[in-house]
């Protein structure tokens, strides 16, 4: 019988937190769409604003993650679900969001599908991967109590 590893509550929070702020940009962007800032000002600004705030983001949630680095190399869980269901609301906003900016760097409307479509593949592929390896979560089998 092959036993799964069981990851610490720091690699996860590691995980999650590389997901946010890789997809915080994408995120932005879905605001200033949402929002019709795009109207208001310029797609180089809204991405610089995203880029920008992305940079704070990693800056001190990094040093959150190191302060908290001992206490949290110390916990285990058998899953993590909850933090497999933020990184994975996560990457589908973030999913969206590159083809919002697909839209501000010039792309056409019509094409924001064939943009969507093969990424949102590929990262839900690889968060079914990810929720298999590290966070013992299975997206296809429900596991009864």
């Amino acid at each position: 019988m092959h036993r799964k590893k069981v990851y610490n509550a720091f690699q996860i929070n590691l995980i999650v937190f590389y997901t946010i702020c890789f997809m915080l940009v994408p995120t932005v962007s879905i605001i200033a769409y949402i929002f019709d800032f795009h109207l208001i000002t310029s797609a180089n600004t809204i991405i610089l604003i995203g880029t920008v705030l992305m940079l704070v983001v990693f800056v001190v949630g990094l040093l959150y993650l190191m302060l908290t680095k001992d206490f949290y190399k110390r916990r285990l869980k058998p899953s993590y679900q909850r933090e497999f269901t933020i990184t994975l609301v996560t990457s589908g906003i973030g999913v969206l969001g590159l083809g919002v900016l697909f839209l501000y760097i010039g792309g056409q409307a019509l094409y924001v599908p064939h943009v969507i479509i093969p990424l949102g593949i590929a990262v839900f592929s690889g968060m079914y991967l990810l929720g298999n390896r590290y966070f013992n979560v299975s997206l296809l089998r429900r596991n009864k109590r």
